[in-house]
Order: C-alpha cells, then structure tokens, then sequence
C-alpha cells in the first residue's frame, strides 16, 4: 500500500515550464510552483488507501493494459523490504496510507457511539450482549454490503480478475451465513473479555486514565499503530497453519470453496478457522491493554477481509496478491505488506501460470490443475445446498457443540477447578479431533505421518480414504527446526495459546489468569 504511493511519486510528471516566460526569477516561480503542485499529489496519492483519491481504479503499478490481475507485482512487494518496511511503521504510514485509517475511524466510532458497558458485563444478560451483536452486525454487514452492491449490482469495478464470472445467488447467501456466524462468534469473544473486565479476571487501562494519563495516552496511541502491524503478523502464520491437512480438511477449505471471490467471501470460514482468526486479540489477554484496543482489532478482523476479496481490480484495497491464493491455492499466504511468502518462498507475482518468484511445489501436474475451468468447478462448491460427509459432520458436532456447550456447563456452575482441562480442550481439541478423523479415513495414516497429518493438502483433491492426495511444499521436506518448524512454532503461539488462555480466564476464578502468573500480582 505505501509502495504505491512512492510509486505514484514517481510517475507524476511536472508540467513542462512556460516558453513565453524569460525572465529568471518567472521561471524559477513557476518551477517552485510546479514542485508545490507535484509534492501536494505525492503527499495525499495513497491516503487512506485511495487511488488518485477514488474508491474504484486500480494501483498506479497495474498496466491497464494487459488483462486484470496479469500485471506483475514482484517489484512492489519485494520494495516493501530493509528500512523502507521499518520506516513505513515508524512513521504511521501502514496506517494513514492504507485502509487502516478507514477502518481505524470505524473502531472509533464504535467505541464511542456503542461503549462498552462494563457495569452490566457484571454479570450474564441477554441485553448487553445482544447489543454487542447488533452493533457488529450493523457494522460488518452495512461494510460488507456497501462493497458488493456497488461492484456487483452497481457496476462500478470495471477490472474483473475473472473476466467470464457468473454471478451466483446461491454462493453469496453461503459466504453471507457464514460472515453471520463470524459476526456471532466474535461478540462471543467481546462478550468473554467484557466480563473478565468487569469482574476483575483481566486488568485493564481505563478510559479515565486512557485520557487523563500520559502514558495511559500513549498506550491507547500505541494500539491505534500496533493493531495494523500485529494483523500481518498474526494473518501469515495463522494462515499457514490451517492449510495444515489436519485442519484443512475440516476447516480452512471451507473459505477456499470460493476460487473466484467476491466481499463476503472474506469472513465466510468455519467457525473453528473464526475461533483461530480471531485469536490474533490475543495480545490484550497479556498486557494491560485499553478495552479499545481490543474492539480495534475486532472492527480490523470483521471489516477488512471484505474489499481485499471483491474478485476485482480496480477498487479501494483491491488485492490482486490474496486473489492469487484464492485461485492457485499455495501461495500468498499473507499479504503484499509484511512481504513473509517472499521470505519464505511462497510468493507468486500474477495470474500468469508460469511464475518467476514461487518456489514451491504446487504446480501444473496431473493431480494439480491450475486452468481456469478446474478453479470454476470448485469455486461451484459454495454453496449452502448438499450434506457434509459424515466424518465432517462428526467434527462440526464436537468441536463447535460439544466442546462450547462443556465450557458453558463449567462457567454456570462456577466450576473453575476444570479451566485447564476446558483451555485445552477449546484450543488443542479441534486440532486432535481433526488429526482422529484424518487416521480413521486415511489408509495406512501411520506409514508416512507427515503426510497424512500435516501435508498441504491440494484444491480439488480427492481426500477419500480411497485415493489421499497431498502435495508437499519444499520446507516441508526439511527438518523440523527448519522453515517448516518455524512456521509451526510461531502458529501454535498466535493461535492456539489465545484462545487457551480467553477460556481459562472465563472458568477460573479472578486472580488466576495468566495475566497475574506473568506479572505476580
């Protein structure tokens, strides 16, 4: 996103000096005129993540030229390296040039215009909670839907990536169900870290000593910076681990039913890939954080999914670098921000089959088909019509039943002695449960582990027990401390370890959360 902006810097011409203009001092008005002029440009192109500031043109880097989504991105993302990327978060930059901004004004004027209210978080009602809801539904869906009516009803995306789209009801009301059930399970989470406020579970920065302390200030300054800079983190290396069979299968490919996306496809996940999505709050679980803070992550995970999946080029946040992974599956996992597909070699430039940059192993092959007509018969996969098979049914019933409805037992009946026991279970159980499954409708699941368990499994497999497909990525072939142990390791603490510690503090008594065992009050 700042990339663009510096190269919109470059590509804006100066108007050539007047002829009829002869005296020196003339001239060299006009010239400091013209640098005003050219210096105003550069300074506002990019703001807030506009072009040219509109909400519908494609990045000055694209070449309206060549077909949408055809225009390499290499030199863009490899720019976003060194001090350049240092610089950019120093100096707010990924703020106030990218849509954080938008989005940063939203979080504001949740907090302040639907307040969290921590006197009735005292205890469980319907009433605050389901204000909570409506408020993240109002939010969510009115964002959401503003993107998808204007370039899908209204026409104002002009650059499709899919240049022979169909637009499909059934698929829409699919990715909508489940931004629902996104929308409901993060108020879940409000609801979870509302009351651990209220009731002493979870210390916090106060709005008085947010605004009435200079470091209670710069605290609430510092989550409006360090919100943007903790998502490309959390987003890469969370994304990585459920692409991890044992969690693919069950979970993550139900986002990847949409090869051809469009704004709701971006929060339409299974509510296991919500439970980890949403984990990336987890550094207010270990700091003494401002409530802001954590509802600023909430507005940045609801809301900013949406334009980056519009299935366009040429709209606010258009991400032809996430489309990739959409239609070509391994690749750009996080974003052309933070450039870690880069650094771990699985990044790729274009739409264009054949690319320069992806070093992994999902290529054209006899099982891996990266044509057009086999990336539209999966993407017709999302749909809410048809039965899940029955070891997918089995998972959905424990994990997203079974295992809440234990920890909702425990907290009605202040059985806090079982928070360890119901912590794990929220956080490791999904994966366990997905790993049992996998061994029972594997053949032979023991003879290779690393395939059967944690392979990257591949669109359009077959994952019956009869024929188990799976295709490998290069860091997967090294040792466990490699590249591929790294991934693991960073995933297993951003993304199991939160939602360890939410469920604990919920069941405990207060006092008892990891806040307290950290700083020994």
């Amino acid at each position: 996103m700042v990339a663009e902006r510096r190269t919109s810097a470059t590509r804006t011409a100066s108007p050539a000096p007047v002829a009829s203009k002869t005296k020196g001092e003339d001239t060299g008005a006009d010239t400091k005129e013209t640098a005003a002029s050219s210096s105003n440009e550069s300074l506002w192109e990019g703001f807030a993540g506009t072009v040219n500031g509109g909400l519908f043109k494609a990045p000055l880097w694209v070449d309206l030229k060549k077909p949408a989504g055809t225009t390499s991105q290499e030199k863009q993302v490899r720019g976003n390296q060194g001090w350049k990327l240092v610089r950019t978060y120093l100096t707010g930059s990924a703020v106030f040039y990218s849509p954080s901004l938008i989005w940063l004004m939203v979080a504001l004027f949740d907090y302040f215009v639907f307040p969290y209210d921590l006197e009735a978080a005292k205890s469980w009602s319907l009433g605050w909670i389901s204000y909570r809801l409506i408020a993240n539904f109002l939010i969510t869906f009115g964002y959401v839907s503003f993107w998808h009516v204007t370039l899908y009803l209204l026409g104002c995306g002009k650059r499709p990536f899919n240049a022979d789209r169909t637009y499909r009801l059934s698929k829409v009301v699919h990715n909508a169900f489940y931004n629902v059930l996104g929308v409901v399970q993060w108020t879940v989470w409000e609801a979870v870290a509302m009351h651990c406020w209220a009731t002493d579970r979870l210390p916090y920065i106060t709005d008085a000593e947010s605004f009435g302390t200079r470091w209670g200030f710069a605290a609430f300054v510092g989550a409006c910076f360090g919100v943007a800079l903790w998502r490309e983190l959390h987003f890469y290396f969370a994304h990585r681990f459920i692409h991890m069979k044992f969690l693919y299968k069950y979970v993550h490919s139900l986002h990847h039913r949409n090869t051809d996306i469009e704004p709701f496809a971006g929060l339409s996940m299974h509510p296991i890939e919500h439970l980890f999505y949403f984990a990336c709050a987890g550094p207010a679980l270990y700091i003494k954080a401002s409530p802001f803070a954590f509802m600023w992550f909430g507005i940045h995970l609801l809301i900013s999914p949406a334009a980056s999946h519009s299935g366009f080029e040429d709209n606010f946040q258009s991400d032809q670098f996430h489309y990739l992974h959409h239609r070509y599956f391994e690749c750009n996992y996080g974003t052309g921000g933070i450039p870690y597909d880069l650094w771990f070699g699985t990044f790729r430039e274009s739409l264009e089959p054949a690319s320069k940059t992806y070093k992994g192993e999902h290529v054209e092959s006899k099982e891996v088909k990266l044509d057009a007509k086999s990336a539209s018969l999966a993407d017709a996969k999302a749909t809410l019509w048809g039965l899940p098979k029955w070891d997918e049914a089995c998972y959905n019933v424990v994990t997203y039943l079974v295992f809440p409805a234990l920890v909702w037992k425990a907290v009605s009946t202040s059985a806090s002695e079982y928070a360890c026991h119901l912590g794990a279970l929220m956080s490791i159980g999904p994966l366990l449960v997905g790993m049992a499954l996998l061994a029972v409708t594997s053949r032979q699941p023991f003879a290779n582990p690393r395939m059967t368990f944690l392979s990257l499994s591949c669109v359009g497999a077959d994952l019956k027990a009869s024929k188990d497909i799976a295709v490998p990525e290069r860091d997967q072939q090294r040792r466990l401390f490699g590249a591929f142990g790294v991934n693991v390791g960073i995933s297993l603490l951003v993304t199991v370890l939160p939602v360890y510690h939410l469920v604990h503090y919920l069941v405990s008594e207060p006092g008892q959360g990891v806040y307290f065992k950290l700083y020994g009050q």
